[in-house]
């Protein structure tokens, strides 16, 4: 098919090029976004957590309490490997 226009073989290559290159600026500024998205999320879940825990000790009830701090430490051990995870995969 382009047997017949020279340069056709070297204009496509440059185009392939050039779109790769695209695809690379995008993925790239996927993973700087997708690694600011989840730094905002970790310092909200982590405000939440604590909010929670200062509720519960507002109530001056003992058992409230340690539910609540069993419940906001529980989140924050488990969220950690979570984020740490997507972490590693938006930085690769």
């Amino acid at each position: 098919m382009t047997e017949g226009k020279p340069g056709a073989s070297d204009e496509l290559e440059a185009a392939a090029a050039r779109v790769r290159e695209l695809s690379e600026q995008v993925i790239a500024q996927a993973k700087t976004n997708g690694l600011a998205w989840l730094e905002g999320y970790e310092r909200v879940l982590r405000n939440l957590l604590d909010l929670e825990e200062q509720a519960a000790k507002g109530t001056g009830t003992e058992w409230v309490t340690t539910l609540a701090t069993a419940h906001a430490n529980f989140v924050r051990e488990t969220s950690e490997v979570f984020f740490g995870a997507m972490r590693d995969q938006l930085r690769r």
